[in-house]
């Protein structure tokens, strides 16, 4: 995969406290008069920053500067929104007073011992009096996995130019609401900050509904937390019979969620005053059709294991997997059926649902047919194939969500673009996972986008080395084929195109909340190669 050649920019803030307060109003009025919103990639931040400082004629000196004022223009509304205790403090331990601190160090940074010799208790204690959780440290490790842990959503933080320019990437793949507040000169040690500037971005709050997000840690642990043994037999009107008992455990059986988690975060993204009964029999109704769509495709696949145990038609045969599988689309439609939503709403969903469908039983047999007759697919054809069968099962999720929610005709189209561009996404990523283990039950088999990218080789010998590999099922060679070139890497560009694909179709997207909400899932899952 090609690398990009990072751009260096003079890193330089203003001395004077006027010129600094001066790029940082104008830099809000800019971006407000623009109708920008968050995130933005450190390219086009560049892009607004130089607009910026053409318009005011300012020294080019500052563009990076300009940049961070700009990014906190367009964040600051969200981390507005954010309660004081959903907030970190990120201070740099280059604060501190280095001839006289008395402080200790821990796992997590400075252990500040108050001793007055320079501003850093100050600010702890005037952010923890907020509510702010606070860190010294150097760095985003600590940031990111408090990140993760669903404990804050935004981050105020103060570093050096350097620091900042480093932390964006990390920052931005997690695609958190984030303010920076830049030292005031670069330095190692005995640094300062712009005290008012400081202070300005702590207390600064706005409940504006119109800016606030969901959290995405908590939603997943709601999600997971409706698919519990009471619940399903509520839901799905279950008996103690032996048909009821397969079916409850295969709904209770492994898995993210991921399917009903974007049903969810999509209706409420449009629903300020969420309906708890209709949100359950979406969710239900979601994970019904995902769970059915794998017991059929585990017979037409002859796969014998699901989430590390025997799959329904091992275990009991292919009439009664065929049956659990009909059954749970049954129950699918029902649950949908009686959501309380305007009649219209619902006829779109189930037409949704019925599209989706219809498009992955067209996907799967085409990926059914190539591997009965050793077709070797061409790339554009098994693209075609993932956009139809993961794509549509992502496309299902989200507009059934937003559908229920209210959203409007034109967010139904963004949303269906991001849906096939992230199920393309995920599938390529997951055929890569492919070549991590080849066994006798390896799912390296045709199709895959590695064997299709090989199978357009101008190599002839190695196409038909390919062929015959494919037809004698030798996983081994076939690994060894794709090893021993250079379709790794082609994947890897393939799957960041359409990841920057991804980005432009969600820059579109207006609703702030689902917005960020997709932005945070594409980087978890996606993350390194952002």
């Amino acid at each position: 995969m090609e690398k990009t050649v990072e751009k260096i920019l003079p890193l330089v803030v203003p001395v004077e406290k006027q010129v600094r307060d001066e790029i940082r109003i104008k830099a809000t009025l800019f971006t407000s008069e623009q109708n920008l919103l968050p995130p933005v990639t450190i390219d086009k931040l560049e892009v607004i920053a130089s607009e910026v400082l053409n318009k005011y004629g300012w020294d080019e000196r500052y563009k990076a500067f300009v940049m961070v004022c700009c990014g906190n223009a367009l964040w600051r509304p969200v981390v507005a929104s954010i309660p004081y205790n959903r907030r970190l403090l990120l201070l740099p331990q280059c604060l501190k007073n280095s001839k006289k601190c008395v402080a200790g160090e821990d796992e997590f940074g400075l252990l500040c011992g108050g001793c007055g010799n320079c501003n850093i208790p100050e600010y702890l204690q005037e952010a923890e009096n907020l509510g702010y959780l606070t860190i010294v440290a150097e760095g985003t490790t600590i940031a990111s996995k408090l990140i993760e842990s669903g404990k804050i959503e935004a981050i105020v933080g103060v570093a050096c130019m350097e620091s900042l320019q480093k932390i964006f990437k990390t920052i931005n793949s997690y695609f958190v609401p984030a303010i920076g507040v830049p030292l005031v000169f670069n330095g190692c040690t005995d640094t300062i900050a712009d005290e008012d500037w400081l202070r300005e971005e702590l207390h600064y709050y706005a409940n504006d509904n119109q800016f606030s997000l969901l959290n995405l840690h908590s939603l997943k642990k709601g999600t997971i937390s409706i698919f519990n043994t009471e619940q399903i037999n509520k839901l799905l009107k279950l008996s103690d019979s032996t048909n009821d008992e397969i079916v409850k455990t295969l709904m209770l059986s492994g898995g993210k969620r991921m399917r009903p988690l974007l049903a969810i975060l999509s209706y409420k993204a449009f629903k300020n005053n969420t309906d708890e009964k209709l949100l359950k029999n979406l969710a239900m109704s979601i994970e019904c059709f995902h769970k059915a769509s794998l017991v059929h495709d585990d017979i037409e696949d002859e796969d014998s294991l699901r989430y590390g145990k025997k799959t329904i038609h091992a275990q009991y045969g292919v009439p009664i997997a065929i049956n659990t599988g009909d059954f749970l689309i049954g129950e699918g439609y029902r649950l949908i059926s009686e959501c309380d939503m305007d009649a219209s709403d619902k006829v779109e969903c189930l037409k949704i649902i019925s599209e989706g469908h219809s498009a992955m039983a067209k996907g799967q047999g085409n990926e059914l047919l190539a591997r009965k007759n050793n077709i070797l697919l061409p790339v554009n054809e098994l693209l075609e194939i993932y956009k139809n069968k993961t794509g549509e099962a992502i496309r299902v999720a989200l507009l059934t969500g937003a559908i229920a929610g209210g959203a409007d005709e034109r967010v139904l189209k963004i949303l269906s673009r991001f849906s096939y561009l992230f199920g393309i996404a995920y599938q390529l990523n997951d055929d890569l996972e492919d070549l991590k283990e080849v066994s006798s039950t390896s799912s390296l088999k045709n199709p895959n986008i590695l064997i299709s990218i090989l199978a357009e080789s101008k190599d002839l010998n190695l196409r038909e080395a390919l062929h015959n590999a494919v037809s004698n099922n030798d996983f081994c060679l076939l690994r060894e084929l794709i090893v021993n070139s250079n379709i790794k890497e082609e994947t890897e560009s393939l799957i960041s195109m359409y990841i920057n694909l991804i980005y432009e179709c969600l820059a579109e997207l207006n609703n702030i909340t689902l917005k960020i909400a997709l932005h945070d899932i594409v980087g978890k899952i996606f993350g390194k190669y952002l």
